[in-house]
């Protein structure tokens, strides 16, 4: 990266950071015109400051100019979902922008991250049922950091099990619930027949033991990891 411009012709052009390190400095050609070659490139928006030192020793007040800002912010970190599912909590570069996303891309909020780093983003609608969430942040410059997950807590509970059927014999019990959730069989008096836990298609066979054929009535519950 080069810092270009205009000075007196033969003098020395000096390009500094906002904390007074030299970064580089070029002497100035006699058409007035100096090219300056950074070192480190600066390319997050920071402040340089540029002074032109004559033969003589005598330097002019600085001018001062703003590196372009290339570098995207970091990613969010300690990033929370609130018990509720209804904020975002983190922290991120201040100033910019931190969007809250769902598994399939769709924005569920955003907030701009305060001075101290921290931001609290709003959700709609609330995640209550152990969606996993991303957050990035974007600076003014329109750089956006990778994103960071957090994982919302699991306040749902499984809707009832469908197509519940016991087999002729009453040894088996099929249907659909929630995947990953544990079926339970029991029956009139509460006791526990048998129990599954259901496919990743949403399928479950449960065995009865003892089997049941007479009639009984049964009821089917699904439990959640959570």
């Amino acid at each position: 990266m080069a810092v270009t411009g205009k000075a007196e012709a033969g003098s020395t052009v000096t390009i500094k950071d906002a904390a007074g390190n030299t970064l580089g400095s070029a002497t100035v050609a006699a058409d007035g015109s100096f090219t300056a070659t950074l070192s480190p490139a600066q390319t997050n928006g920071q402040t340089l400051s540029v002074t032109a030192t004559d033969a003589a020793n005598n330097t002019s007040s600085a001018t001062t100019t703003t590196a372009p800002d290339t570098t995207a912010p970091g990613a969010p970190t300690d990033v929370v979902v609130s018990d509720d599912g209804v904020t975002v909590t983190g922290k991120a570069e201040a100033g910019s922008t931190v969007a809250i996303k769902d598994a399939d891309g769709h924005t569920l909020g955003s907030a701009t991250v305060g001075a101290d780093g921290s931001f609290t983003a709003t959700l709609s609608p609330a995640k209550t049922n152990g969606q996993i969430v991303s957050a990035t942040a974007t600076d003014a410059a329109g750089n956006t950091s990778s994103a960071a997950s957090a994982t919302a807590p699991d306040t749902t509970a499984p809707a009832e099990p469908i197509g519940i059927v016991v087999s002729d014999d009453g040894v088996t019990v099929t249907g659909k619930a929630e995947a990953g959730s544990t079926v339970a069989i029991k029956d009139a008096d509460g006791n526990t027949l048998g129990s599954a836990t259901v496919a990743a298609d949403g399928s479950f066979t449960a065995t009865l033991s003892p089997a049941q054929t007479n009639g009984q009535s049964l009821s089917v519950t699904s439990t959640d990891t959570a």
